[in-house]
């Protein structure tokens, strides 16, 4: 069967780990008007085209364009919740027809004093 992951070449994984940047994001009263560093990781699996990679950036998905896409996103209107933010991110993954899954993690570092930090993870699958 023929489904969009499948491939004659498999698949390959990129990652963005450690993506951070203030975001105007939450619920509360408080965090309206004010931006709050959040730490975003992706995971992308991306479908391969051929069976040898070329050493050409043009044949694979660069992760330049999405750190540049998840900059864009900081520096936009404000969000209520991590998990409108990752549905928009893991939109943005999909974009690429390449894209066959994309994990989103997204954390609000030190939200309550007790904790590290709080956040979310959301697989996206075509």
């Amino acid at each position: 069967m023929d489904t969009p992951s499948s491939s004659p070449y498999g698949t390959y994984v990129i990652a963005v780990r450690g993506f951070v940047a203030p975001f105007e994001i939450g619920v509360y009263a408080h965090e309206h008007g004010r931006r709050q560093r959040l730490r975003i990781d992706l995971r992308l699996t991306v479908r391969r085209t051929a069976p040898r990679f070329t050493d050409d950036v043009a044949t694979v998905l660069s992760y330049e364009g999405l750190v540049a896409a998840l900059e864009t996103l900081s520096e936009g209107p404000h969000i209520q919740l991590l998990e409108s933010l990752a549905d928009r991110i893991g939109d943005l993954c999909l974009s690429d027809p390449r894209v066959v899954e994309a994990e989103v993690s997204i954390e609000k570092p030190h939200v309550f004093p007790q904790i590290d930090a709080a956040g979310v993870t959301i697989a996206y699958r075509r």
